[in-house]
């Protein structure tokens, strides 16, 4: 049978508090025990103290009845028994008893005790009364010689409903101390193990898959934490498996999308070999166009497998080769390398930059890349005639490039895709104008390889401009 952990906290708890009780209890019983019996002994004595000054003169005189009406007198005011006898014990008066017929109390452990030390104390049976009693006897001295002893002695019965009446006290007040104890300890049972119960039911959902619940548990102590940390697990659980989500698509994106790129290729290659294999190699004419278009073709392949492989060693870790890089003059040398593509689309561009310091350490080879693909996409999504524009200025420890331009832009919904291999935002015209679809990813790559950042902003229709932030000390 599975035990719930609140009653496994309240068991605890009450077992505790019950323990606890009982052990104060009954120390406090004891004390108050031993604090009753000697405020009882203390009364006693300060009566046998008062009476021993009322006989105190006549003791060593009188003989044994001459006081008796005095004692029972005494006696009845203080609501006690009283015996006076004199320093050998012999009993010359007593409140219960005629003391002419009670033997010498010379024995008597009291009297004993008085006679030496002034006061003696005793609890036993009375033979005279036939049930217990308690003593207390006091000295009684007139100047340097002593003349008798006073006791006072009071049933122990008598002492004894005192006693229950503390016992009922402490009694009552130890069940209602656990009473009220059990109820708090099944108050904290459930101030505990609600907040665990929850915790457990919002685990099974996180479990599940379901993040969208959090416990809401406040305060500073460890189920506090523990609640902070299930949450933050909970968001940590949520993005990853949404990143791995994200990533799962964009691998299932990336089969089917190198899957189309190199099939494409090859379907044209087989179909132009299948052509010359069915005759059309001896037209002379026709088979030279035909090897012409399966060597771009080719060539085509070439470049994807180039670019993947490139693509892979980058996510795999790049080995650079880090030296002092001035972006200037490499931006003026990438450009300069496209002087054909821009007459053949009628377009212009331009690098600007202020004074400052342009070099950065970094790989000139990688950088290069980075350059040559953001100016090659620049000119295939630009009409002809267009503009495009180059930047570059000095932010202290960064070198910050613009590479601007007035094309056709790219919609706000795939803003955030294009650094995704093989991602084309219109698939149709890009494949018209070449590219494997891999420059963007590439280029991101090796941004960040340098420390970098970079990023698109674009709009459809007007242009795109692209913003990448590089650090000058690769730290």
């Amino acid at each position: 049978m599975r035990i719930r952990i609140s009653w496994k906290f309240f068991a605890a708890f009450t077992l505790l508090t019950i323990v606890t009780i009982v052990i104060l209890t009954v120390l406090l019983v004891l004390w108050l025990k031993n604090d009753v019996e000697a405020k009882i002994s203390q009364r006693l004595e300060s009566n046998a103290v008062l009476t021993g000054e009322i006989f105190k003169s006549s003791m060593a005189r009188v003989e044994p009845g001459d006081i008796q009406p005095v004692v029972k007198d005494v006696s009845d005011k203080l609501k006690l028994r009283i015996t006076v006898m004199n320093n050998q014990g012999k009993v010359l008066g007593d409140s219960e008893r005629d003391p002419t017929t009670m033997e010498n109390h010379g024995d008597r452990v009291e009297f004993k005790n008085a006679i030496e030390k002034g006061v003696g104390m005793s609890a036993r049976l009375s033979h005279t009364l036939n049930y217990s009693m308690k003593y207390v006897a006091v000295r009684v001295a007139e100047g340097d010689e002593i003349v008798g002893v006073v006791r006072i002695a009071v049933p122990l019965s008598e002492v004894q409903i005192e006693l229950n009446k503390l016992y009922r006290a402490a009694i009552s007040g130890a069940a209602a101390a656990i009473f009220i104890a059990v109820i708090l300890a099944y108050l904290m049972a459930r101030s505990i193990s609600s907040p665990i119960r929850r915790m457990k039911k919002i685990a099974e959902r996180i479990a599940k898959g379901d993040f969208s619940e959090k416990t809401l548990i406040k305060g500073d102590d460890e189920l506090a934490d523990l609640a902070g940390a299930l949450n933050s697990m909970s968001d940590e659980l949520q993005i990853k498996i949404e990143r791995l989500r994200q990533l799962d698509r964009v691998r299932s994106d990336f089969v089917a999308n190198v899957s189309h790129e190199l099939k494409t290729p090859l379907t044209s290659i087989l179909g132009f070999v299948e052509t010359l294999e069915d005759g059309a190699i001896n037209d002379r004419d026709n088979a030279q166009r035909f090897l012409a278009i399966i060597k771009k073709h080719a060539r085509r392949l070439g470049s994807i497998i180039d670019d993947l492989l490139r693509l892979s060693e980058l996510e795999s870790g790049v080995k650079m080769e880090i030296g002092r890089v001035n972006l200037k003059e490499l931006l003026d040398e990438v450009v300069m390398g496209f002087g054909h593509a821009l007459s053949a689309k009628r377009q212009s561009i331009t690098v600007e930059s202020e004074a400052g310091d342009f070099s950065v350490i970094g790989d000139k080879d990688k950088l290069e890349q980075v350059f040559v693909n953001l100016i090659d996409n620049a000119i295939k999504y630009t009409k002809e005639g267009g503009k495009i524009k180059v930047q570059l200025a000095d932010s202290q420890d960064f070198v910050v490039i613009t590479v601007e331009d007035n094309g056709i832009g790219i919609p706000k919904e795939d803003i955030e895709r294009v650094f995704e291999r093989f991602y084309r935002v219109d698939k149709a015209h890009s494949r018209e104008i070449g590219g494997t679809g891999l420059g963007l990813s590439i280029a991101k790559h090796m941004v960040l390889a340098h420390k970098g950042e970079i990023c698109i902003d674009s709009e459809l229709g007007k242009g795109t401009k692209v913003l990448i932030t590089i650090p000058k000390t690769q730290k």
